[in-house]
């Protein structure tokens, strides 16, 4: 995923996080010592290619972010409220009923959910967290599973988002002559 010449932009998710609290589902918590681990590898195989970072202003994308070597900047649409929401009160309902795995599954399947953006307009919003900053450089859009497993379906095909988004996958944006191209696995989409 991980070009080995020109800009880039990686759209993860952030490293294994600590549980969430029952009564807190959107609870700010950080890292685990392996997810923290898995950012410092990970760091390492990036090591002097990133000139940014932007992240959700929660802790664990944050962390994230600051763990592959630069400040992050805040960015909400990659989180609070993200890409996909156009109304919090509405889409934190969504959530509270369907749990996060029902809104996502909702999501691939094409559903557009009360309070939210159909993808042929989030997907654009959360591309646009790294194309406006591709100029300067390669760099990495930390987010959450909930952000960036419909995006995957909505771009390269809904069977991308069939198994869970594991900490720190996601998808690449590389910069070519011709344009930018969204690049997961053996697929490729023009943005």
């Amino acid at each position: 995923m991980i070009p080995t010449s020109g800009h880039f932009v990686l759209f993860l998710r952030h490293g294994e996080r600590a549980p969430l609290p029952a009564d807190a589902p959107y609870a700010d918590v950080d890292l685990t010592p392996a997810g923290y681990a898995a950012v410092a590898s990970l760091s390492e195989r990036l090591e002097g290619r990133l000139a940014w970072t932007a992240a959700s202003p929660f802790l664990r994308c944050r962390v994230t972010a600051r763990g592959l070597g630069r400040e992050p900047e805040d960015d909400t649409r990659l989180g609070h409220p993200g890409a996909w929401v156009v109304d919090r009160d509405i889409a934190a309902t969504q959530f509270a009923d369907r749990t996060t795995e029902g809104v996502v599954r909702a999501q691939v399947s094409g559903l557009v959910l009360p309070g939210m953006r159909p993808a042929s307009e989030a997907v654009p919003l959360l591309l646009s967290t790294g194309l406006d900053r591709i100029g300067s450089g390669s760099g990495v859009c930390v987010s959450h599973d909930a952000v960036i497993m419909p995006a995957m379906a909505w771009l390269f095909g809904a069977d991308a988002a069939d198994e869970w988004l594991a900490p720190l996958g996601g998808f690449a944006v590389h910069l070519r002559a011709d344009g930018p191209v969204a690049v997961w696995r053996d697929r490729e989409r023009r943005c």
